[in-house]
């Protein structure tokens, strides 16, 4: 007995332009809303992001030289991680701690010497006459202690506590231990016809995104390592403190470096040199040119050999949005302000491109018609070839019946 041939699969209802319009938007929206319900473990989650990102070369580097699991690779990888951060906790958290007491300590005698300096000054003789230097310090004090309560919000809130760095570490490596599976993935869901534009754009993404984020932070660390050696070896006091925050504004442009100059010519002018008896006003000088220095070097070797045209956004631009992402993700919005700009500007211009070409109807049309076209200019010359034969027919047998006569 035969068996009944199965029933031909109902054809799915394709949505119409106004249905995928509104269930784009429909997915936007509650993006947006879920993002901002976990917007407390939202750096948690973007910082684990990052480090896989920034990790992923040297494991799939690994991978491929001793043709190990990518698991085990993973394991040996953030173990060597860990081991890193435990020890540059030990060798740099208790001489920054030390220096930051120092500074406290010294601020009273700081001040002194600051009001001290401003009545020989005329123009700010007259608006620090009468002020008390330990009532000053006091207040300057106090308005430090609260700076430093609430500006690092995002570093406070995710890498201060171990239960938050345990997270991160514990994100990161499953997504660089399944990051290859969840590209190939994503890859497979795009599209066949839109899957050229998506392999493009994730390559032009991978360049922006690889190039400034491990160039800034190779940038910070070879800044911060050379102002700290520049400042220990002038004699200044708190050097790695000032070298670690000349490290961290790197990723501010262009007024980054001037402000984390400032308060070491302000050091050096008041407290003077450890090394040297150089007068206070003149090493304050050769503070400041040395950071110039710094910045020049910076601008004409450092940064075209690190950085490189990785995002190619003006400066400008660039500080604007460092505003920008300071007032809505604190330390985390300053540093990956320019690498997302990058990437708006060219998922704008991908959409821009889009937008301006022709109609599907319309090529298809031209097309048509160039085809059509074609056609008849084929079968016009099909028709001359065939009028030419029949031509050379008749010449030929009219000489046949001549040469018969």
């Amino acid at each position: 007995m035969s068996e009944k041939p199965s029933p031909l699969p109902i054809p799915s209802h394709r949505w119409s332009y106004d249905l995928r319009r509104w269930v784009v938007i429909g997915l936007v929206v509650a993006g947006a809303i879920f993002s901002y319900f976990i917007r407390e473990t939202l750096p948690i989650l973007i910082l684990a992001l990052l480090v896989a990102y920034l990790l992923n070369p040297i494991v799939g580097l690994l991978v491929r030289r001793f043709k190990a699991p990518r698991l085990a690779v993973c394991a040996v990888v953030y173990l060597v991680l860990i081991a890193s951060l435990i020890e540059l906790s030990i060798l740099v958290t208790p001489n920054v701690a030390r220096q930051v007491s120092g500074l406290f300590n010294d601020f009273d005698a700081l001040v002194k010497r600051m009001l001290d300096l401003s009545q020989q000054l005329p123009l700010l003789a007259n608006w620090t006459a009468g002020m008390d230097p330990l009532a000053v310090a006091q207040q300057l004090r106090q308005e430090a202690r609260t700076l430093a309560e609430q500006s690092p919000r995002f570093v406070a809130g995710a890498a201060s506590s171990l239960l938050n760095v345990f997270l991160v570490l514990v994100i990161s490596f499953y997504l660089l231990k399944d990051g290859d599976t969840f590209i190939r993935r994503i890859k497979d869901a795009v599209p066949e016809a839109y899957r050229v534009d998506f392999e493009r754009i994730a390559r032009e993404l991978d360049k922006v995104w690889s190039g400034f984020l491990r160039g800034q932070v190779l940038l910070a660390l070879i800044i911060g390592i050379v102002t700290t050696l520049a400042l220990t070896i002038l004699g200044v006091r708190s050097a790695l403190l000032l070298g670690i925050l000349a490290g961290i504004l790197e990723v501010v442009p262009t007024i980054g470096p001037i402000i984390a100059m400032i308060p070491a010519v302000f050091i050096a002018l008041f407290q003077g040199s450890t090394n040297w008896q150089i007068d206070p006003l003149i090493f304050a000088l050769i503070v400041m040119l040395t950071y110039f220095g710094i910045q020049q070097l910076e601008n004409h070797l450092i940064v075209p050999n690190v950085l490189g045209a990785s995002v190619d956004l003006p400066p400008v631009v660039i500080l604007i949005g460092t505003v920008v992402g300071a007032g809505l993700a604190g330390v985390l919005g300053i540093f990956l302000a320019a690498p997302i700009i990058a990437t708006g500007r060219l998922v704008l211009r991908y959409v821009l491109t889009k937008l301006f070409e022709p109609l599907p109807g319309s090529s298809d049309q031209s097309s048509v018609v160039s085809h059509q076209s074609s056609v008849i200019s084929h079968q016009s010359s099909v028709v001359s070839h065939q009028s030419s034969v029949v031509s050379d027919q008749l010449s030929v047998s009219s000489e046949q019946s001549v040469e018969s006569r």
